[in-house]
Parts: C-alpha cells; sequence; structure tokens
C-alpha cells in the first residue's frame, strides 16, 4: 500500500506537506511495524491543478530519488492550485511504470479527472462491477481498474453521483479505500473528492489503524487530507477522518476559493 496526499489552497502552505510526504515515503514506521518494510518505493506522481495550467506527472523512480521531480513540482507550488500525490508500495499489479499513480481519464460524459488510491481492492468483483473483460486488464492494478470503473459509470462529476459510485467501489475492499481526485469540466468547473475508509475487520489489528487512517487538516486557505505518516513529518493541527467518510470540495479557480463538504460512504 501507499502514501497519499489531497490539498487545495495557497501552494506555499502545501510545500511542507510535501517535503512531509517525501519523508514518509522514505521512512514509513508505520509501515516497518506492519513488517513490511520501511519504504514506498514503487515509483511515485502527481497531478497538479491551477486556473490555466494542469501537469499530470509520474516516474517509477521512488519519490525520495527523484530529486529533479520533487523540486519541479515544489517550484510549481504557487498561488492558489489543486494537487494530489501519491507514492506507491505495490500489492497488485506488476511494478511498472503503467501502474504508477495518479491516473489520468477522460470520460465520453465530458470531463477529465486524475485519481489515486491507496489500499487493496477485489480486482475481479470491480471489473465485474464495470463490465469489463477480465483478460484486458491483466497486469494492470486494482486501483486501475478503479479508475476505469469510474470513466465508464461516472455520468458526472455532481457530488451526489460521485458519492453512488465510490460508496459501490468501497464495498470491494479487502483492506482500505483511501481515494482521492481531481475533476475538471470543460467550463473550467472543478471538484475534488477524497475517500478515508478501511474495512472494519482489517482495522481490528491496532498496527493495520495506524498505517491505513487518513488525517485531516484545515487551516485558513488550506485544505488537506494525507496518510497517516505525514504527521511524523509535519508537526500541525491533523484529525483522524472518520472512518467511511468523503469530502466534496468545490473549487472555484476564478474566485480562488474552495468549500468543503464531509458526506458518509453509503
Amino acid at each position: 500500500m501507499c502514501r497519499v496526499l489531497f490539498a487545495v489552497g495557497e501552494g506555499e502552505k502545501i510545500k511542507p506537506l510535501l517535503d512531509a510526504l517525501v519523508k514518509a515515503s522514505e521512512n514509513d514506521p508505520y509501515k516497518e511495524a506492519r513488517g513490511k518494510g520501511k519504504a514506498h518505493r514503487d515509483g511515485w506522481g502527481y497531478a497538479l491543478l491551477k486556473k490555466e495550467s494542469v501537469m499530470h506527472y509520474r516516474s517509477s523512480r521512488p519519490i525520495f530519488e527523484d530529486i529533479e521531480g520533487v523540486e519541479r513540482l515544489k517550484d510549481s507550488l504557487q498561488g492558489f492550485l489543486a494537487v494530489i500525490a501519491h507514492t506507491r508500495a505495490a500489492s497488485q499489479g506488476a511494478k511498472n511504470l503503467f501502474n504508477v499513480q495518479p491516473f489520468a481519464f477522460s470520460s465520453r460524459k465530458g470531463f477529465s479527472y486524475w485519481v489515486y488510491h491507496n489500499g487493496d481492492l477485489n480486482k475481479a468483483e470491480v471489473i465485474k462491477l464495470a463490465d469489463f473483460e477480465e483478460t484486458h486488464f491483466e497486469g494492470a492494478s486494482d486501483s486501475y481498474a478503479m479508475g476505469a470503473y469510474l470513466c465508464r459509470k461516472l455520468d458526472s462529476f455532481e457530488r451526489d453521483e460521485v458519492l453512488k459510485h465510490y460508496s459501490i467501489l468501497a464495498k470491494t475492499a479487502n483492506t482500505s479505500f483511501n481515494t482521492g481526485t481531481l475533476f475538471l469540466g470543460p467550463s473550467g468547473n472543478a471538484a475534488g473528492f477524497v475517500t478515508a475508509y478501511s474495512k472494519p475487520t482489517y482495522l481490528l489489528k491496532r498496527e493495520n489503524w495506524d498505517y491505513v487512517r487518513q488525517i485531516v487538516l484545515r487551516r485558513e486557505n488550506l485544505f488537506a487530507v494525507g496518510s497517516s505518516t505525514l504527521e511524523l513529518y509535519h508537526r500541525a493541527e491533523w484529525k483522524n477522518a472518520v472512518n467511511g467518510t468523503a469530502f466534496y470540495v468545490d473549487i472555484d479557480f476564478g474566485d480562488e476559493t474552495f468549500s468543503v463538504q464531509e458526506l458518509v460512504l453509503g
């Protein structure tokens, strides 16, 4: 499983969170406590959305070794923006560039999105729900299958439509369904969506809870959700997300504002 970050607001306030993600990916005590090693080294990537630009980057190198890629992202964290970032510790799918997240999709319903997932899903069930052919997804991760399901099933990125389909996907979780998504419409309208869910039986072990829980940071001109390990490298007023919580974020790049609605996965 992986380390993740969703953030929207003032770029300068997001830079310390990126630094924390890099450190958390290189040395993760919560991962090590589960006997899974301490590093997330199977690639990393990000999607950065601003009023007049989008940057999407994926690398098969570990984030803590890709100094140039990290510095390029840090230099771009200026002004009002939204960003998602993901560092991979592979559980399903080949360890290659194809499976590095976040994934980018353009829907036939007229919008684009970038999405990451942290956890482990029943890939065969996701494929079945989407009416896909399983042979088409050989070598692809469960997370990619999840993103492809959304591309087929979402009619829009309106709040209720998004909540419905992410709730369906949450039921396929073997372990956790922690996701972050940035949506962009043809008129420049944008939104973010974050889920924080783990299968209750998986959380019976304290080590699993420590590792998979999502933490939330709210400040003026900043809203962020990230993996638990970030709290070890960026001291702030982090709060644990309640298991089963989702956040829908309306993003207005024209006015440089955002609003957050806290929801419950069904």
